[in-house]
């Protein structure tokens, strides 16, 4: 491995500028596929409304971060299903002090995105890419219980419900917010497979400070609506906070209002930021 990049403080303002040199540009929405990777893989990747990263999250001046090349090459390793190659090569970039954060952000999701761009341009098809994406979430998952740090005690009033709308599936996206929230002290909850009976249940039965809910398609947006009403009448918190984020969100913050919802994120750093600050905001720290 060779030519890293060093950050020079926190990523840019925008759609990633930073990441863009790790695939060309590609509208989302020109293929399902593309849809399905940005909506289910990196729902919270690329939000166009980014926030500054609290001073706990921000990685430091001098840390390493992937450039183009090492993002193309380990999507080669991970498509050639080399799964020793591959966890190799992410101890690697351990070893040599990159951070979970940062592999999470700038590598394996860097390589999510890239995969469909091979796709779109006839490089690789629709099944190996469906491999390749479902080899990145064993990756992460690897990642998120090798790299895990002692989280800090949950602090009162900081539970959070974290779950793709009911029938849709994030896994990948999800994973990774719900290990930056527990790093930061959050009591996470999450409910797999739950149909919208059930979580409304749960919310009804279980104190929640925020739900953060994620979605894939613009054509979900009138069920999030409808879902987020549904949400605020049974939880047992009369003011809690809901969180939304997906790739419909990417270009089009004003749905966030749309929906009924407070906010979204951009990552699993910003959504640290962003619950502390819609917990602020509605007035629920203990």
């Amino acid at each position: 491995m060779s030519s890293f990049e060093r950050k020079g403080g926190p990523p840019r303002s925008g759609d990633e500028e930073s990441r863009s040199a790790a695939a060309p540009a590609v509208d989302s929405d020109s293929s399902t596929l593309l849809r399905t990777i940005e909506g289910q893989v990196i729902p919270r990747l690329l939000l166009a409304h980014r926030a500054g990263l609290p001073s706990a999250c921000e990685p430091s001046a001098d840390e390493l971060r992937p450039g183009a090349a090492q993002v193309t090459e380990f999507a080669r390793i991970v498509l050639a299903g080399d799964a020793a190659r591959a966890h190799a090569y992410v101890e690697e970039l351990r070893d040599l002090g990159m951070s979970a954060e940062t592999i999470y952000l700038d590598l394996l999701a860097a390589v999510a995105r890239h995969f469909g761009v091979l796709w779109e341009t006839d490089q690789s098809d629709f099944v190996a890419v469906t491999v390749g994406l479902q080899r990145l979430q064993e990756l992460a998952y690897q990642l998120s219980q090798s790299s895990a740090q002692p989280a800090d005690a949950p602090r009162s009033g900081h539970r959070v419900l974290l779950l793709a709308m009911p029938g849709d599936q994030h896994v990948f996206g999800s994973m990774m917010v719900a290990d930056f929230l527990r790093r930061a002290g959050w009591d996470v909850w999450d409910a797999p497979g739950a149909n919208e009976a059930d979580i409304l249940s749960l919310v009804e039965h279980e104190w929640f400070a925020i739900v953060g809910v994620s979605i894939s398609r613009p054509d979900q947006l009138e069920s999030l609506a409808g879902f987020v009403r549904a949400l605020r009448r049974a939880s047992s918190n009369r003011r809690i906070g809901v969180m939304v984020g997906g790739n419909p969100f990417s270009a089009h913050p004003e749905r966030v209002a749309m929906v009924g919802a407070d906010t979204t994120a951009s990552d699993g750093r910003d959504a640290v930021l962003q619950a502390e600050r819609l917990l602020q905001l509605l007035g629920q720290r203990n």
